[in-house]
């Protein structure tokens, strides 16, 4: 949800159309929890799972930092956080995932110099300050929600706190385009194949050299057949995510989704 920003109307309009489940964004300023007042939680938590609709969420992303080292503004962005995992515990009534997005460290480039000596310097404090935000929210949601990161910008300091924490409960968002720049991000491909009973969610959409990603899927360049054979084999099924807008693109995304799994013989 992004675009439409009405909770009870997207419920509504899941239930009569082709979906089971709605993903509220929370980079979206007025889907953000405090403007949803208890008895509101508790109208829109009844209101789903009478019509069989369930719930994922997608906490900010482009804006925000789980690298953030800075005390002050490191604790407003985790309590904000919070916020969204008590909102995820208000409205579903089963088990539902939340995705995170590691954020990026600061850069200082040189002049001659490919690589930024700023961020491999710091490199294991970067680590360190990404597994503890995450150890902090996995903590908070143990009881109702799994915490699931995205291959958003992923590099050697995510890499190596992604070990570190799926033995800890850290569950994976895989974002199928973003696997591809435009070649298959080899090192992010074997984070996902060692972790792969991790995966929880799927982003899917397509990306055109036109107008970039979140593209009806057939649309674009992306090469799902890979991926896709990954995801078949999974132990516990994924819940996939179609990041396509408006609605109706969305749908389309669906059927021509189903499209290619048929007709590479791959079951999800």
């Amino acid at each position: 949800m992004v675009y439409n920003t009405s909770l009870h109307e997207a419920i509504d309009y899941a239930s009569g159309n082709v979906w089971n489940g709605i993903v509220p964004d929370f980079g979206v300023p007025e889907l953000s929890p405090e403007k949803v007042a208890f008895y509101e939680r508790m109208q829109l938590r009844q209101r789903s799972h009478e019509l069989g609709i369930e719930w994922g969420f997608h906490a900010p992303g482009d804006d925000v930092s789980l690298m953030c080292t800075y005390p002050t503004i490191k604790e407003a962005i985790l309590e904000y956080f919070r916020d969204i995992i008590d909102f995820a515990r208000d409205l579903s009534k089963t088990r539902t995932s939340i995705v995170v997005h590691a954020g990026v460290p600061p850069s200082f480039k040189q002049a001659a110099v490919r690589k930024c000596e700023f961020t491999e310097s710091h490199h294991d404090l970067y680590v360190q300050t990404l597994c503890e935000n995450l150890i902090d929210l996995i903590a908070h949601s143990r009881n109702h929600a799994n915490i699931a990161l995205e291959n958003s910008s992923w590099n050697s300091i995510v890499r190596e706190a992604i070990d570190k924490m799926v033995p800890k409960g850290l569950k994976l968002c895989l974002d199928i385009p973003k696997l591809y720049a435009p070649r298959l991000k080899e090192d992010d491909w074997a984070i996902f194949e060692k972790h792969r009973d991790a995966i929880e969610v799927v982003h899917v959409h397509d990306r055109s050299d036109l107008n970039g990603e979140h593209q009806i899927v057939g649309d674009g360049s992306i090469y799902f057949e890979r991926p896709l054979r990954l995801l078949a084999g999974l132990e516990n099924p994924a819940l996939y995510v179609f990041e396509v807008r408006p609605r109706d693109a969305a749908e389309k995304s669906l059927i021509n989704f189903v499209r290619i799994t048929d007709s590479l013989n791959i079951s999800l």
